[in-house]
């Protein structure tokens, strides 16, 4: 078993948010903390997270996945993946409640805003406040930083910074064209802000909240708050539009290296021992999976049957049928006889012990309403294949299936 991380698959036309990338980068930097070498760490795919099927892996999940559907799931990833929810980020409502059941297998749920937190919590699923992991990138110190950044502010609001400062600003942006690895470019991105800025002034969350955590000082103006800013009004102002005119133009480096410190070691603590819970476990079972690669498996004591009812019947057949013994593979048996002869009709169900209502039928602990001379048997648990074959003699009856290693009877 592995730690794994999402990467983008290279389907990224046209505009490219860097924001996206800085938020896979803080996973990477957790995995730097904890000591894992990147070469161990299994990067898959946002389009994959449905269909993965390599080595199991535990995955934090500190990531908005507004555009992420499968079968119009929000979450629901593949069977290899252990999620660790760390900070997740949803906007939809509409949780299913298959997705519910998904979600609370593994509470608790951290969450990157306030938002999403209730919305869980009204779903009866463990949810808390974790932040977003940005907020856990390293400080950088670094004495020589002169310039100034206006990332991605509104024209419309670049009256309200003083001449001064957008005299020595260099205009920039977080979304990008023609962008060949964004991945990377996002960590040119953060590297240069945090050797070069004295400071930065955005309107981007995952710009202000990295650059926060570098120790570069930041002035966040965005012209409404945000769902998702919450996290970040815990260390710096985030000024709308009505409070431009309250701007410190002039902030001080924001220190909470202890408040990060108790929030890397929660994180880290809860990937540890969701490796420590899931490893042994899923690699026992990868090594018997990984000879067992095949797409289907033959199912003995019914596909043998399910192969002799169609080499007899054809489709439009009309027949009547038993089961002997309320089993699973009775269960199957009838199932499969309902979808696909539409003409066949269960008229007797026999078991000695179960008092159920079985595909319709009332079970009977009679066992001579299976004695009809029109209707086929399924003789559906292995103790009464003795009994059966007594039964049927005595009476002289023919048409009876007893699945064994091969077909014993078939009759019509």
């Amino acid at each position: 078993m592995k730690y794994a991380n999402i990467i983008y698959d290279g389907n990224r036309t046209g505009s490219v948010n860097l924001g996206d990338d800085i938020q896979l980068l803080a996973i990477q930097h957790i995995y730097e903390y904890m000591g894992i070498p990147e070469k161990d760490i299994v990067r898959i795919s946002l389009s994959e997270l449905s269909t993965y099927d390599g080595e199991y892996v535990i995955l934090p999940i500190s990531f908005p996945l507004y555009g992420y559907r499968k079968d119009l799931y929000i979450t629901m990833f593949s069977p290899k993946i252990i999620p660790i929810f760390l900070a997740l980020s949803i906007i939809s409502n509409n949780i299913s409640e298959e997705e519910q059941i998904y979600l609370r297998r593994f509470e608790p749920i951290g969450c990157r805003d306030i938002y999403t937190m209730n919305l869980l919590r009204e779903k009866n699923i463990l949810a808390y406040m974790g932040g977003c992991m940005t907020a856990t990138l390293p400080k950088k110190e670094q004495p020589t930083r002169d310039k100034v950044y206006i990332v991605d502010i509104p024209e419309g609001d670049l009256k309200y910074i003083p001449d001064d400062i957008k005299k020595e600003a260099i205009f920039t942006s977080q979304i990008k064209y023609d962008c060949k690895n964004p991945e990377l470019e996002a960590k040119e991105y953060l590297d240069n802000y945090a050797e070069t800025a004295k400071l930065v002034v955005t309107s981007r969350l995952h710009c202000a909240l990295p650059c926060t955590a570098m120790g570069i000082p930041v002035i966040l103006m965005k012209d409404h708050y945000s769902f998702r800013f919450p996290t970040i009004s815990k260390y710096i102002p985030i000024y709308t539009r009505e409070k431009y005119n309250e701007i410190d133009w002039n902030p001080n480096v924001i220190d909470y290296e202890a408040d990060k410190k108790i929030l890397l070691e929660f994180v880290v603590g809860r990937l540890k021992s969701s490796f420590v819970k899931y490893s042994t476990m899923f690699d026992i079972s990868y090594f018997y999976e990984n000879d067992n690669k095949i797409d289907s498996f033959y199912i003995e004591h019914y596909d043998n049957v399910i192969e002799e009812i169609n080499k007899t019947f054809d489709k439009d057949y009309d027949f009547e049928y038993a089961v002997w013994g309320i089993t699973q593979k009775a269960d199957m048996i009838c199932s499969y006889l309902e979808k696909n002869y539409p003409n066949s009709k269960l008229v007797t169900v026999y078991d000695r012990s179960k008092q159920v209502l079985f595909h319709g039928v009332q079970a009977s602990q009679n066992e001579n309403d299976l004695l009809d001379s029109d209707t086929i048997v399924f003789v559906c648990t292995a103790s009464a294949m003795e009994p059966a074959k007594k039964l049927f003699s005595t009476h002289n009856k023919t048409n009876y299936v007893l699945s064994l290693d091969g077909i014993e009877k078939l009759g019509c």
